[in-house]
Parts: C-alpha cells; sequence; structure tokens
C-alpha cells in the first residue's frame, strides 16, 4: 500500500495508521510519504497490531520545508516480526522532527527499526525516543542515524533509547550513528539498557507483589505513557486492548 500527503504552507493535520487489524498471516508493505511545506505540521501516529503469521514492512518519508515539523508516534503491539524505516529530509531553515517509538518485542519475534535524519537548512532540529521491552527470545535492532549536511549550521540533534530486557535469550543491538560535515552543530545519543534493578523488585516484593506482576506493570507503564499520546479516544483504547490481548499471548508456552 501507499499514501502520499501533502501539507500545504501553514496547514496543521493529524494522520492516524493502524497496521495488521485484518491481516492474515503472509507480508503487509505500506509507505507513507509526506511533503510538509513552509510553516505546516504533520503529526504521525502508526499503531502495528499484527499477528504471529504476519511480517509487517512499514517505511515512512518525508520533506520538510522552513519551519516544517513531522511529529511521529509509534507503537509496535503485534505479535510478528516488524520491519520498520523512517527518513526525513530537513530541508528548510528550522525544520524540525520528533520521534517516540515505543515496542514490546515476545517469544521470537523480530522488530527491526532504522531511523535517518538528514539535517540539511541551518537551525534545524531532531529529538528521537525509543522506548521499549524485550521478553522470551524476542531480538530487536534499533539503527539511529542523524546527519549533519554541508550548510547545517546551528542544527541540533538527539536520540535515546531506553531497553527493558525481561528474557534471558533475547536479542538486543542498539546502534546510533552521528555523522558530521559542519562544524557548529550539536548531536547527541545515549542508551539505557537493563534488566529490573534490585531495588524495584524489592519494592514490588515488599508490596506482596511478585516478579511476573511486576514486570507487566512495568510493561503496560511504559506502554501507556507512550500511547496517552495518541490523543484520540477510539485508538487509545484500541491500544489498550491489544496490548492486554498481547501479553496474555506471551504468558502462554514457547
Amino acid at each position: 500500500g501507499y499514501a502520499y500527503v501533502q501539507a500545504d504552507a501553514g496547514s496543521d493535520m493529524t494522520v492516524i495508521e493502524t497496521f495488521g487489524e485484518n491481516a492474515e498471516g503472509g507480508s503487509l508493505a505500506f509507505r507513507t510519504r509526506f511533503n510538509i511545506e513552509k510553516d505546516a505540521h504533520i503529526r504521525l501516529v502508526q499503531i502495528f497490531m499484527q499477528d504471529e503469521n504476519t511480517t509487517i514492512l512499514n517505511d515512512v518519508g518525508s520533506e520538510c520545508a522552513e519551519n516544517g515539523q513531522l511529529d511521529v508516534l509509534q507503537i509496535f503491539i503485534g505479535k510478528g516480526n516488524l520491519y520498520n524505516g523512517v527518513r526525513t529530509e530537513l530541508i528548510g531553515k528550522r525544520a524540525s522532527t520528533n520521534m517516540d517509538i515505543g515496542y514490546l518485542g515476545q517469544k521470537k519475534q523480530v522488530i527491526d527499526i532504522n531511523l535517518v535524519v538528514n539535517h540539511i537548512g541551518k537551525k534545524t532540529n531532531c529529538n528521537i525516543q525509543v522506548d521499549g521491552t524485550l521478553k522470551d527470545a524476542a531480538e530487536k535492532i534499533f539503527r539511529g542515524s542523524i546527519d549533519f549536511k554541508t550548510g547545517s549550521s546551528d542544527s541540533k540533534g538527539a536520540e535515546t533509547e531506553n531497553v527493558l530486557l525481561l528474557g534471558d535469550d533475547v536479542v538486543n543491538k542498539t546502534i546510533p550513528l552521528i555523522l558530521c560535515a559542519e562544524e557548529n552543530v550539536e548531536g547527541s545519543h545515549g542508551a539505557t539498557i537493563g534488566e529490573l534493578d534490585e531495588d524495584t523488585l524489592f519494592y514490588f516484593a515488599s508490596r506482596g507483589i511478585d516478579m511476573e506482576t511486576a514486570e507487566d506493570m512495568m510493561t503496560k507503564g511504559k506502554m501507556e505513557v507512550l500511547y496517552r499520546k495518541i490523543q484520540d479516544e477510539n485508538t487509545e483504547k484500541l491500544v489498550e486492548k491489544q496490548l492486554a490481548e498481547v501479553m496474555e499471548y506471551d504468558r502462554q508456552e514457547l
């Protein structure tokens, strides 16, 4: 599938896309492309809910003119594999993008995320925040590339990933990359990767909460912070229902 969205100068819109609700196995591929003109703003919300027999290939591409802005919220709560790519061209002066991504990987699921932000115009800005939980034998790879091109002076880019590991056989790969062909720019990246710490486990245990329940609460809490940002009641309820279904599915034996 393919969707092209033109954001005329000064316009403001929200685009909500849900994937996998009616998929019945096989592969589903979809591309979304945005042309964001001067002073325009697009907010993209994508929810992935494929079953265990369905693989989704998702691609998002955008070009942002002067003061153009793209905000992306992606929530991965499907049972099948997901390959996700987002490329943003910050062409005009003060163009910007903000990305919030949340994922729950379970069983033998594969989640592959590749983000590329090209800073081309002066004073452009990007902020990437990724939060996820991996359980069982799930495998996840996150590549985040921030590329400051020649001429992108006074631009800023930041990316952060937080990963909670809740399975002995999980595979996590976090690969942040900052490229720089311009001197007067600011780029940063960071990652927090680990299990539940002893203090957190002690806190739950002191209140009679076992480890499995504690892990579920932490997983749900991380995702809830994100889906409350959707700002659409029907979609939020859909995500809440799907998250409960996936967590129940994860409790079944491999």
